[in-house]
C-alpha cells in the first residue's frame, strides 16, 4: 500500500513529578521515554491521504484527514498517544481480565465482571460502519507497533506489553460506563437488606418517592423470605473505587432557544461531574473530514463525540438514572442445584466455564450458572437456606452506539440529530440538543424495559413468571420535547416525565440541582453565554437554605455559650453559598453529615449504613425527605431509652461538630474554612497504592461546591 506521511505539530508539556534521589532520575527517564511524538513526520502504510493532527496550547489534537478511514484511523492514533494505559485498563476491566497484571487480588472483580455478560453481549450493527471500527482498531494498533520500547510508564512498572487493539473491544468500555452509571447494581440489593433490617415503616423514608412538587424534564413491595447474598454487592461497592464515574449520576445539561438569549441564537450547556482524576474521563479532540468537523469530548476506547458540536447542531448528556437491572430470586431443586423452578417446571441452568488468568499463581477457573433471567450474581452458603439471585440486564440486549456516534458527528440539523438517537440504547442518557435553525430538544435515550409487574427496586420472585420484561419502549414512544413553549431544557438526573404509563427508575438523584437551576433559568428574561458560565460554577445549596434556619433555632435554645453564639451569628450571616473560604459552609456540611449519621447508622449498623450511603441518591433524598417532615422513626436512637426527635438529634450533631471542627480547624471559629476540609485530588488508579500516590496524584486542592446539593458538584 502506499505511504503516506502522518504529519503531527504541537509544543510538547513538562511532566513534573514529585519524587526524590535516584527514584526520581529513573522515573523521570522511563516516563519521558513513553511519551508520544507530538512533532515531525511519521510513515504511515495504512491511510490512503496524508493526515494531520495539531495539537493547541492545551494539548488537544485537531485532526485533519482527507476521507472519514484515515480520520478514525488518526482518530485511534491519536487516542493511543494520549490515553493508552486508561484505554488499556478499561478494556481488561470490562472484560474481566485485571488479575493478570495485578495478581490475586482482582480475582473476584474479574469474575463479576464476566459474570455480567456471561450470556453474551448484542454486537449486531450495520455493516455499513465496520471499517471504522476497523480504522479506529488499526490506528490504535498502529501506535502500539511503533512504541513497543516506549510505552507509557505504567506498562512499565507492571512489566508487560499490551496486546493489539480489536474491532470490538470498545464494547468492553462501553459495558464499563454503562455498568456504572446503571443505579440498580448497587441500590437494588442494598434496598432489599434494609427492607429486611429495618421494616417497611422506615424503609419508605428511607427510599421516597421522588417529590410531586420538584421539577420533572418533562412537567406533566412484596414479602420475600430470602433477600441476598451480599458478596455480589461488597464486590461491586469495591470495584467502584477503580472506576472514574459515580455509581449513580449528578450531572447537569440545559438548553435555550432564542426566544430566551440575548444573542436570539440557541445556546447549549454541559457538565457531566465526573470525578476529576488523572487521567480525566474524557479526551478532548477536534475532528476534520469533507463530511465532519466536530469537536468534543470522547470517552476512551470509544470512537464517538457524546458531547459535542459541528457547524449545524450540538448536544449534550446526563446520565438518566434508568433501571435497567433487575434481579430475581430464584427457587433451586433439593434435589439437583442445577435446575431452578419456572411457573410449572424445573428449568437446567447453562454452566459457563471461565478461565482466569493469574499473575504468579496459577489460572483460576470459575463456574457461572445461567436461568433465563441471566446469570446467577450471589453465591449462598451451602446450607444457609438463602435462594442464589439472578440479574436481567439490559445492556446485553441493546444496540451498541456505534451508529448513533456516527451519525451525530455528521448532524445538520435536530431532525438529523433524532434520527442518530434512534440507535442510541447504552449508556442511557438525556441528550438535549440545538441546530443552529433555532431549534432545541430533548431525548431520554436508553434502553427502558416494559416491565408486567413491581417498580424495579427490590428482588423479586423469578418462580412466578410475573415479573418478567415485555421487551423495551420504542424510541418514539420514551420522553422527548421539542421547543417548548419555555424556551428551555433542562435535566440534572431528576424523575424524566410525570404520568408516563411506564417505569423509568426509581433513582433520580435530589431536587437541588434541577430547582436551582430552573430557578437561575427563570431568573432573567433573556441568558448570556456569560450567565450559562456564572451557572455552571454556581454553588449555591437550597438544601442549606431549607436546613439552616432550623439548625439556627437548636445554637439559640441549647447552645446558650459564647462558641453557640459565635456559630449562630456565622450560620445567620451566611448566603448559602458552599465558597471554599466559608466558615459557615464548613460549620453547614459537618452538622448536615452528622446529622445523617447519626439519624441513619444506629438503626443501620456501620457496614449498612455506609452502604446505604453509597446508594449515593437515596440518602440525600430521603434525609432531605424527613427534615421537611419534621419527624421519623429514624430519629429515635435506638440505643437509647428515651425517643428522641429531630431537634435531639440536630443538637447533638452540632455539638459534634463544633468540637471535631476545632480539633482540625483550630479553636477560633472565624479561621474555618469550607476548602480545608473539602479537598480535589486527581487522582490515578496506580495512585492508589502507596507511594505510588506521591508520583501519579495530583492534589490535593481546595474547592467549593457540594456533592449532589449545588450545581457545581465537586468530590472530596
Amino acid at each position: 500500500m502506499k505511504k503516506w506521511m502522518l504529519i503531527i505539530g504541537a509544543p510538547l508539556a513538562c511532566l513534573v513529578v514529585v519524587a526524590a534521589g535516584g527514584g526520581y532520575l529513573w522515573f523521570q527517564h522511563v516516563a519521558d521515554r513513553g511519551l508520544p511524538q507530538i512533532a515531525g513526520e511519521i510513515q504511515m502504510s495504512a491511510i490512503k491521504e496524508p493526515v494531520e493532527i495539531i495539537r493547541d496550547t492545551y494539548g488537544v489534537p485537531h485532526i485533519f484527514a482527507r476521507n472519514e478511514p484515515d480520520l478514525y484511523f488518526a482518530f485511534g492514533y491519536a487516542m493511543s498517544q494520549d490515553r493508552l494505559w486508561q484505554m488499556e485498563f478499561t478494556r481488561r476491566l470490562g472484560q474481566g481480565r485485571l488479575s493478570e497484571i495485578f495478581g490475586p487480588d482482582f480475582v473476584k472483580a474479574d469474575r463479576y465482571f464476566r459474570t455480567l455478560t456471561a450470556a453474551g453481549v448484542n454486537h449486531e450493527m450495520p455493516e455499513a460502519y465496520a471499517p471504522l471500527l476497523r480504522a479506529f482498531a488499526d490506528g490504535v494498533n498502529a501506535y502500539l507497533k511503533d512504541h513497543k520500547d516506549r510505552l507509557p510508564v505504567e506498562f512499565t512498572l507492571l512489566r508487560y506489553e499490551p496486546e493489539p487493539w480489536h474491532v470490538d473491544d470498545y464494547i468492553a468500555a462501553v459495558k464499563v460506563i454503562t455498568w456504572a452509571l446503571s443505579s440498580g447494581w448497587n441500590v437494588d440489593l442494598t434496598a432489599a437488606e434494609i427492607l429486611k433490617k429495618v421494616g417497611e415503616e422506615r424503609f419508605a423514608d428511607a427510599f421516597p418517592h421522588w417529590p410531586d412538587q420538584a421539577p420533572a424534564i418533562i412537567p406533566s413491595v412484596s414479602s420475600i423470605r430470602s433477600l441476598l447474598a451480599s458478596a455480589a454487592l461488597k464486590t461491586g461497592i469495591s470495584i467502584e473505587g477503580l472506576i472514574p464515574l459515580p455509581s449513580a449520576g449528578a450531572s447537569n445539561n440545559w438548553v435555550v432557544s432564542g426566544k430566551k438569549s440575548a444573542s436570539g441564537k440557541p445556546i447549549l450547556a454541559n457538565d457531566t461531574h465526573l470525578p476529576l482524576n488523572n487521567p480525566s474521563f474524557w479526551w478532548e479532540v477536534h475532528l476534520v473530514c469533507p463530511a465532519i468537523d466536530v469537536s468534543g469530548f470522547a470517552a476512551t476506547g470509544i470512537p464517538g463525540i457524546p458531547i459535542g458540536q459541528n457547524h449545524h447542531v450540538a448536544w449534550g448528556i446526563t446520565n438518566v438514572m434508568v433501571d435497567d437491572v433487575d434481579f430475581y430470586i430464584e427457587k433451586i431443586n433439593p434435589e439437583n442445584p442445577r435446575q431452578y423452578w419456572y411457573k410449572d417446571r424445573w428449568e437446567d441452568m447453562r454452566v459457563k466455564m471461565e478461565t482466569i488468568q493469574v499473575k504468579g499463581k496459577d489460572p483460576v477457573t470459575v463456574e457461572i450458572l445461567l436461568t433465563r433471567h441471566g446469570p446467577i450474581v450471589t453465591d449462598p452458603a451451602p446450607g444457609s437456606g438463602e435462594n442464589p439471585i439472578s440479574a436481567r440486564w439490559a445492556f446485553t440486549e441493546a444496540v451498541q452506539p456505534v451508529q448513533a456516534g456516527s451519525l451525530l458527528l455528521k448532524a445538520k440539523n435536530i431532525q438529523d440529530v433524532q434520527e442518530a438517537l434512534r440507535y442510541w440504547e447504552v449508556p442511557g442518557q438525556n441528550f438535549v440538543f440545538a441546530d443552529t435553525e433555532g431549534n432545541i430538544g430533548f431525548w431520554c435515550c436508553t434502553t427502558l424495559p416494559v416491565r408486567q409487574k413491581g417498580d424495579g427496586l427490590l428482588p423479586v420472585p423469578g418462580w412466578t413468571g410475573e415479573y418478567e420484561w415485555a421487551g423495551y419502549i420504542p424510541f418514539d414512544e420514551r420522553p422527548h420535547l421539542i421547543n417548548p413553549e419555555a424556551g428551555f431544557i433542562a435535566t440534572a438526573n431528576n424523575k424524566v416525565i410525570d404520568d408516563y404509563p411506564h417505569l423509568i427508575s426509581r433513582y433520580w438523584e435530589p431536587t437541588d440541582r434541577i430547582t436551582r437551576i430552573v430557578q437561575l433559568l427563570t431568573a432573567k428574561e433573556k441568558l448570556s453565554v456569560n450567565d450559562f458560565k456564572e451557572m455552571h460554577m454556581d454553588v449555591y445549596c437550597p438544601q442549606a437554605a431549607d436546613l439552616t434556619p432550623r439548625i439556627i433555632q437548636i445554637l439559640d435554645k441549647r447552645f446558650p455559650h459564647p462558641e453557640g453564639e459565635e456559630a449562630k451569628n456565622i450560620l445567620s450571616s451566611w448566603d448559602f453559598h458552599m465558597d471554599k473560604d466559608s466558615g459557615a459552609a464548613c460549620l453547614f456540611e459537618m452538622i448536615y453529615r452528622k446529622t445523617m449519621e447519626n439519624t441513619f447508622k444506629d438503626e443501620l449498623g456501620k457496614e449498612l449504613f455506609y452502604k446505604y450511603l453509597k446508594t449515593s441518591v437515596f440518602a440525600p433524598r430521603a434525609f432531605r425527605f424527613i427534615t421537611t417532615k419534621g419527624q421519623s422513626p429514624w430519629f429515635d436512637d435506638v440505643a437509647t431509652p428515651r425517643k428522641e426527635t429531630m431537634d435531639d438529634v440536630l443538637a447533638v450533631s452540632i455539638e459534634q461538630s463544633l468540637s471535631e471542627l476545632k480539633e482540625t480547624q483550630g479553636a477560633d471559629l472565624a479561621d474555618w474554612k469550607w476548602g480545608e476540609i473539602h479537598t480535589l485530588t486527581f487522582e490515578h488508579v496506580l495512585g492508589k497504592k502507596k507511594p505510588l500516590d506521591l508520583i501519579f496524584n495530583l492534589g490535593p486542592f481546595p474547592v467549593g461546591g457540594t456533592s449532589s446539593r449545588s450545581t457545581r458538584r465537586s468530590t472530596h
